[in-house]
């Protein structure tokens, strides 16, 4: 089973947006150690989030590494042309072939301030996008030079997305932190809708969740306090670095409605927790990859949730 491990480039007390970023790259270079096969960006924009052009890192995390794949999760497309997009991972993919892979999803990424400035005039409904990315991939025109197209992944969290990616041909990721269950019925409907296309001969599935593990339950505690934090209303510019949150102590929220630490939201507790979780994903959807996000602070101990992930992975039936 195909691993990813993903980032959202969260910024945190301790490292600050530019750290945020390089740490992004060590990641990437971290997860081709672990034996990571995908190295994943997420477009999020506004002053606490770390990455509103992923496709920047993707070049730099792909420049630091070797055999990794590198893309995005995801270019939100409904923000920009097409055109661009396509010109933009056709580049990618000539200065590092066979490595760029180029999610894409509808997904807001922003606060309604953000979204509305964001936002292009007269712009085509999000499945007309779709289709004319995918025609400027893959219809060798004058458009763009010649490359091999990056793999295209569309990426989602309901049934809309899965019709979608299946319409087309494409590999389908569906986004489980987005639901407290496994919901088996959305990648049945991509499974039993799936259309061979240009980009793809036959139904891939990538179940995406967070991640909040750790050896020691305290530190459990302080990922998911964190989780909750990152949730609540806020005016903060960045997330408490390790040191602050452990000096918050029992001042940190408790996980709320929103950062549901005991369903499948996200997946956290100790290793032999997590495992047990990710057992009963794996049983849900019988998924051909996963991929992982997290949220912590502290690097090293990221880089030992995508371990612990990593050898989770082989006692997993």
């Amino acid at each position: 089973m195909k691993l990813t491990a993903f980032d959202q480039v969260l910024v945190y007390g301790a490292t600050g947006p530019a750290g945020a970023a390089r740490e992004s790259v060590r990641l990437a270079v971290a997860a081709e150690r672990l034996g990571y096969d995908r190295f994943w960006i997420a477009e999020h924009h506004g002053a606490t989030s770390g990455c509103g052009s992923p496709e920047i890192l993707v070049a730099a995390a792909a420049a630091e590494t070797a055999t990794i794949r590198v893309g995005t999760a995801s270019v939100l497309l409904p923000h920009y042309a097409p055109l661009k997009v396509a010109t933009t991972f056709n580049l990618l993919e000539r200065l590092f072939p066979g490595r760029i892979d180029l999610g894409i999803g509808r997904g807001p990424g922003a606060g309604e301030a953000v979204v509305r400035r964001l936002a292009r005039p007269d712009e085509a409904p999000y499945p007309e996008k779709v289709e004319r990315l995918l025609a400027h991939l893959t219809a060798g025109t004058d458009l763009l030079p010649y490359s091999t197209p990056p793999q295209l992944w569309l990426t989602g969290a309901g049934p809309g997305g899965a019709l979608l990616a299946a319409h087309h041909g494409l590999p389908f990721c569906l986004a489980q932190f987005a639901h407290g269950t496994p919901r088996p019925d959305i990648v049945d409907l991509y499974r039993d809708n799936f259309r061979p296309g240009p980009l793809g001969e036959s139904p891939r599935v990538s179940i995406a969740a967070r991640v909040a593990c750790a050896d020691d339950p305290r530190d459990v505690r302080l990922l998911r306090s964190l989780l909750a934090l990152a949730a609540a209303p806020t005016n903060r510019r960045t997330l408490p670095s390790w040191d602050e949150l452990h000096a918050m102590g029992s001042t940190v929220p408790s996980p709320g409605a929103g950062t549901d630490t005991d369903g499948m939201s996200v997946l956290a507790g100790v290793p032999t927790e997590v495992a047990e979780k990710l057992a009963a994903l794996i049983a849900a959807y019988s998924p051909d990859e996963l991929a992982f996000t997290t949220v912590c602070p502290d690097f090293d101990l990221r880089v030992r949730t995508f371990e612990l992930l990593r050898a989770m992975l082989p006692a997993v039936p």
